[in-house]
């Protein structure tokens, strides 16, 4: 859809995003590239695609990036990789202060634009910079708030630590704006941040319909053929680290009676320092007999995950916390019920016995039955499915760069009011 074809399309506004600490170009799955990577080309992409030109900032992590420092992602959106600390990779738990100001500086080096929109707290405190120099609106996105992911913590798993909750905060209080992903994410901010209710807005995700669509499953192509059986598979996808709870999902597939067993294939790779955990993960797997059940895929485009996805009898996720949980409705669109923990985000991507089902606890045994009576009830999936593809169909990207795009444009629409009363307040009166 072109610019054109929406009515309320204006030429001439400009963004900057910034995503420091990863690139949207990233494939998720991999290092700290996630649902935020998903978000930001999904909500640039539909704000091009309403006549804003999108600047893309994130910093340069090899010699090849920040040679080719300027990709165009889409029309109307590019990416700009700039130098900022080492020319390589780091996890975000390594970006300090140096490396942030250094990224800031960079940024002011571009033609400057009205609105500043930051993606992540890291972002944040470099956007911050950037927004005051640039004397331009500054919009927050925290995409994980850090008291929320403390109160839901895996056990082992480290908290965040008190410097960033204050950041968060401050961040939060001091933007023009605050964009949450989530109804959860907007309540631990207002609640749990202090910030005034009336400065948050939440523009919920959205799916690319023309990869997460029903259709023909994907073909299990290199994988071993134990893994094709009548009983089918069940689907994990993210990062692996504590929080998303695989260790969970093999737990409950190693409860469920070999013969109505399904295989479990887990897509992602290990992020930041969570090596362990994944080895951890194969370890759990043979200790508890199914290491012939479970397949880890590394990380998988889109387009395969959601052939994949198509396949499969359920999809899992049994995070401690999800901001939202943008798999769930990549799933649901797709056609394939989502079997999530009862928590934060998830409660808003998985609709309650209409595109998945909500678990309250944690015990195997208890996912093992739900996973179980979906496997074995065609008719149940079918409604599922159905109900989720309906979802799916409400959730496109167009509609959620919509929701961005009246935010963008009240803040500016404000401030040409307050320039027009400031005018009004200054004129000469005429009389006398």
């Amino acid at each position: 859809m072109s610019a054109s074809s929406f009515p309320d399309a204006k030429s001439g506004l400009s963004v900057a995003m910034l995503s420091l600490h990863t690139s949207p170009l990233d494939r998720p799955g991999t290092g700290d590239a996630g649902g935020m990577n998903v978000y930001l080309k999904g909500v640039a992409g539909a704000l091009a695609r309403r006549g804003v030109r999108v600047e893309l900032f994130t910093r340069a992590a090899s010699q090849g990036q920040a040679a080719a420092r300027t990709v165009e992602l889409t029309p109307g959106v590019r990416v700009h990789r700039l130098t900022a600390g080492p020319l390589e990779r780091l996890p975000k738990e390594s970006i300090g202060p140096e490396v942030i100001e250094e990224f800031a500086q960079a940024v002011m080096n571009q033609p400057p634009t009205s609105l500043v929109h930051s993606h992540y707290w890291l972002s944040g405190l470099a956007g911050e910079q950037v927004a005051k120099a640039w004397q331009a609106n500054h919009i927050q996105s925290l995409h994980t708030v850090a008291v929320l992911k403390n109160r839901n913590l895996a056990l082992g798993d480290q908290p965040e630590g008190d410097h960033r909750v204050a950041a968060e905060a401050g961040l939060a209080n001091r933007a023009t704006r605050v964009v949450a992903v989530s109804p959860a994410e907007a309540h631990a901010i207002e609640n749990d941040l202090g910030v005034a209710s009336e400065k948050i807005t939440v523009v919920m995700p959205g799916v690319d319909s023309s990869v997460c669509c029903p259709g023909e499953p994907g073909h299990l192509v290199g994988l071993p053929s134990a893994l094709k059986r009548p009983q089918g598979y069940a689907l994990m996808a993210g990062r692996i680290q504590p929080i998303k709870g695989q260790d969970l999902a093999i737990r409950a597939i190693a409860a469920i009676d070999p013969e109505h067993r399904p295989a479990l294939l887990i897509s992602g790779v290990p992020s930041g320092s969570h090596h362990d955990f994944a080895s951890s993960l194969r370890r759990l797997a043979i200790d508890l007999g199914v290491d012939n059940d479970v397949v880890f895929l590394g990380a998988v485009a889109m387009d395969r995950l959601a052939g994949l996805m198509r396949g499969a009898v359920v999809t899992l996720m049994p995070s401690h916390s999800e901001t939202y949980g943008l798999v769930a409705l990549e799933s649901a669109a797709c056609g394939t019920p989502v079997v999530a923990y009862n928590t934060t985000g998830l409660r808003f991507s998985v609709a309650d016995q209409v595109s998945g089902v909500l678990v309250d606890s944690r015990e195997p045994a208890d996912w093992a039955k739900v996973i179980t009576d979906l496997a074995l009830n065609r008719q149940r999936r079918q409604a599922l499915s159905e109900g989720g593809i309906k979802i799916g169909r409400r959730s496109s990207w167009d509609s959620a760069g919509g929701g961005l795009w009246q935010v963008y444009q009240d803040l500016l629409d404000g401030a040409a009011m307050g320039r027009d009363a400031a005018s009004l307040a200054i004129a000469p009166s005429g009389c006398c």
